[in-house]
């Protein structure tokens, strides 16, 4: 399995300065992985930013990432506590390097993405079970980055080049009026145990149809956030208030708050 030339032009943009020394270890590295589980790889699924090898050993199917992200550690805790909650795979395995970190875990099958479902067919007491279950639990650890600050930084910046495809930067005055939600949110700090991308990549079902998280942001938040950008990425089947409505009455959680995250997370193009 190799690196995709595209994979190593997106971690040369993002960091430059460990691009080179991950991308001379990743392959043996994926190499020593693949014998220490006996399992085979089977092929490269899609990422931006990581190497996603898709491995099947005798008895399981597992997931091998590797990122030259320097927050993977803050990602793998949050990801480990999802998986301790039992909506998200089991982690079987964390290394972190110089050079990078890779996770070994379980792999959801048939995996089916919450953006591959027909929005028609969803029962929204079934895909906002995770984070039911995550209502009240602490985060990790306090040294995660706050999801308010990520959000505050992305607001203010006016060069915002991560931007979601299809989409332009949210004007100054809808910027404005975001940062005045964020910092009243911020007075009524909820911190806790957050996914952080809850995108409809990153939720996905099982064999039983239970659905799942993947690859969380790795930041500090609450629960709210989670359900606002659930809310608004399934909006293209319902008005957006409608969403809103729905999964907070499923998540039994505040439509106030919910609705101003998700007014933030709109303007800041998450």
């Amino acid at each position: 399995m190799k690196v995709p030339a595209e994979l190593a032009r997106s971690v040369r943009a993002r960091w430059p300065e460990r691009a080179d020394r991950w991308l001379n270890v990743v392959e043996p590295e994926l190499a020593e992985l693949c014998r220490r589980y006996s399992a085979a790889p089977q092929r490269v699924l899609p990422a931006r930013c990581a190497l996603v090898i898709s491995a099947k050993t005798t008895d399981r199917s597992l997931i091998l990432r590797a990122t030259a992200d320097p927050d993977a550690a803050a990602q793998a805790s949050v990801a480990s506590a999802l998986a301790k909650l039992g909506v998200a795979p089991a982690i079987h395995t964390v290394d972190t390097t110089e050079a990078g970190t890779w996770m070994v875990m379980d792999q959801v099958t048939p995996g089916t993405t919450l953006a591959e479902t027909d929005p028609r067919t969803l029962n929204l007491d079934d895909l906002t079970a995770p984070l039911r279950s995550m209502v009240g639990e602490p985060a990790p650890s306090c040294d995660l980055p706050s999801i308010t600050d990520w959000l505050r930084d992305r607001l203010t910046d006016d060069h915002l080049a991560d931007i979601p495809p299809g989409q332009t930067r949210s004007d100054a005055k809808d910027r404005k009026h975001a940062l005045d939600l964020l910092n009243e949110l911020a007075d009524d700090t909820r911190t806790g145990l957050c996914h952080g991308d809850t995108s409809t990549f990153n939720v996905v079902a099982d064999a039983d149809g239970r659905w799942m998280f993947i690859d969380p942001r790795g930041m500090r938040g609450e629960v709210e956030y989670d359900a606002a950008v659930m809310a608004f990425k399934i909006a293209d089947a319902l008005t957006i208030s409608e969403a809103v409505a729905r999964v907070a009455d499923a998540v039994q959680l505040d439509y106030s708050r919910v609705q101003k995250w998700v007014m933030i997370s709109r303007s800041a193009r998450v």
